[in-house]
């Protein structure tokens, strides 16, 4: 994924203090009122805060006049049966409406897509894209769309021949596009066959993608491009599975016919790059020379295996608990693929772990640790998945929480938090001087609310000028929500931010990290997602009451005032 923002706005300047929080492609606008609603829900996970629009033109990103929406906690769209909520209903609040996808067009053949936002199960900001083809569409239907990685590999598959030969490779069928298999009866029991298929589909082609979009860098910053490969990989894989009439699996393994997918996939990223008379970088591979392509081949291969061994098909008693456990176990592999800039051997180390069969209770102990509420990929995936701290049920339990002094976010309406980058730069010419503190709004007890937040950002300033696109301090607005908590269990380890600046929406998710004491300074440790990794921000004072949040610039950089002498 990129970065979009560009450092001489403001709207970057925000964002970079956000860590680059996940944003909504790279098209600005806003959720306008028309007349045709569309409903849905998005799983890879459930997918919460996704940027959900009519591709109209089924180009892979949302052009301006295109209309998108977000996904609310659970990961539905403009009407949630869970709750009964109406987000396109007359007099829906502005926190409402932003859930609301429609349209004044009715479209007979659309492509409706995914992309950003978080997954629930894992917690971890969501990679790639996801996508349905609706047909026969009429002006007064809502129509209730399930959106999967399963629908996303047939998007682009006309025939209904053809797209059963995809389908018949996972061993499926055309009904099974519509089962959530997360919750499959309403009760949180999981469809087995269907989550380790969706999982290994979008998983390997989030992985071939990224290696495509690494090197082809303009993708997704430039008008005209894709947010990233993504829906170019879900093609050229379904076409390959239709040529191939094998399974899904043993596709996968074949180094021949991924070298194809990715040589097509390439090709047609190449095409995009003269359409756009950019400059075209060095070829990774082909089916005849497919050497650039051989370690993602095999860290696909070893997706595919850890899923079969995480998330067995045979298993008809699967809880919502067991599968939060397994995914995070699967995602904690593919954070490792997908930060890989050379080959890794820790992502060797977890693939052999996971299909060691003398690991089975090991691995049984990893899952129900990362159930936990404290269960954690992404600290999962900084262990390199061997040695003595990772050879017992202790440690493997350990090594999948997050920090033993972690407090979960609660009751944080009527409450600020001020976080801190701590590294101040160099003077006299390189200064940085970045903060930000939230002002919660809400009642005891809410699960979700408003907040104003105060920006000061600065970033490679000199003790005579502020520099271009930095700012001492400037109120913005937005919507939180604690992801995944209930009124029965009001406490959660992510909370979300929704934030608009200049009718342009991002988003982002803060998880806590313990406490680390500087200088004799205790302070509470804030992760703070980024588009391509979570940095660490610092809280002195944590949470604590609101008194009075600022309402001017003026007032803010008061609040904040310069650690740097500017």
């Amino acid at each position: 994924m990129k970065n979009i923002w560009m450092k001489h706005s403001f709207v970057f300047s925000l964002v970079a203090l956000l860590s680059a929080c996940g944003g909504t492609g790279q098209d600005d606008g806003s959720v306008s009122s028309f007349e045709q609603d569309y409903s849905g829900v998005v799983i890879d996970g459930y997918l919460a805060r996704a940027t959900v629009f009519l591709d109209t033109n089924n180009n892979g990103t949302r052009n301006s006049w295109e209309p998108f929406a977000f996904t609310d906690n659970d990961g539905y769209f403009s009407y949630n049966p869970l709750t009964d909520t109406n987000y396109c209903a007359a007099g829906a609040s502005a926190e409402l409406a932003q859930y609301c996808l429609t349209t004044n067009v009715s479209y007979s053949n659309v492509v409706i897509r995914i992309d950003s936002g978080y997954d629930v199960l894992t917690g971890e900001p969501f990679s790639g894209q996801m996508s349905r083809r609706l047909s026969a569409v009429s002006a007064d239907s809502t129509p209730n769309t399930l959106v999967s990685p399963l629908t996303s590999l047939i998007t682009n598959i006309d025939s209904t021949t053809d797209q059963g030969t995809v389908l018949s490779s996972l061993g499926l069928i055309a009904s099974d596009l519509d089962v959530n298999y997360l919750s499959e009866t309403g009760n949180d029991d999981v469809n087995a066959n269907l989550l380790n298929a969706a999982l290994k589909v979008h998983k390997v082609v989030t992985v071939l993608a990224d290696r495509i979009t690494d090197t082809y860098d303009e993708i997704g910053d430039e008008v005209g491009t894709p947010n990233d490969a993504t829906s170019v990989v879900y093609e050229e894989l379904a076409l390959q599975l239709i040529s191939s009439e094998t399974s899904f699996d043993a596709t996968i393994a074949s180094n021949s016919a991924m070298a194809s997918v990715l040589d097509n996939t390439e090709t047609q990223i190449q095409q995009l790059y003269q359409d756009n008379e950019f400059d075209l970088p060095a070829d990774l591979g082909s089916t005849l020379a497919p050497s650039g392509f051989s370690r993602v081949i095999d860290v696909a291969n070893d997706i595919v295996d850890v899923v079969n061994v995480v998330v067995d098909v045979t298993d008809t008693d699967i809880d919502r608990d067991e599968a939060v456990g397994q995914t995070r176990a699967i995602e904690s592999l593919v954070i490792k693929a997908l930060d890989e800039s050379s080959d890794d051997s820790t992502i060797d180390n977890a693939a052999a772990f996971f299909t060691d069969v003398n690991n089975a209770a090991l691995i049984d102990s990893l899952i129900t640790s990362l159930s936990a509420d404290t269960g954690d990929a992404s600290v999962l995936a900084e262990n390199d998945f061997t040695g003595t701290d990772f050879d017992s049920v202790d440690e493997i339990e350990s090594a999948a929480q997050l920090s033993s002094d972690a407090a979960p976010f609660t009751e944080i309406a009527g409450f600020q938090l001020r976080v801190s980058d701590l590294d101040l730069g160099s003077a006299p010419s390189d200064l940085d001087d970045a903060e930000i503190e939230w002002y919660f709004n809400g009642s005891p007890g809410d699960l979700s609310g408003t907040f104003s937040a105060c920006v000061k950002y600065i970033e490679g300033a000199s003790l005579v000028t502020l520099g271009d696109g930095n700012t001492r301090g400037e109120i913005v607005n937005g919507f939180w929500s604690l992801l995944g908590a209930t009124q029965d269990s009001a406490s959660s380890f992510s909370l979300l931010i929704t934030l608009t600046f200049l009718e342009t929406t991002y988003q982002a998710i803060m998880k806590p990290a313990g406490f680390e004491t500087i200088n004799n300074v205790e302070y509470e440790k804030i992760r703070i997602d980024n588009l391509d990794e979570i940095n660490v921000w610092h809280s002195e004072f944590g949470l604590i009451a609101t008194e009075s949040a600022p309402t001017t610039d003026a007032e803010c950089q008061a609040r904040l005032p310069s650690r740097v002498g500017l």
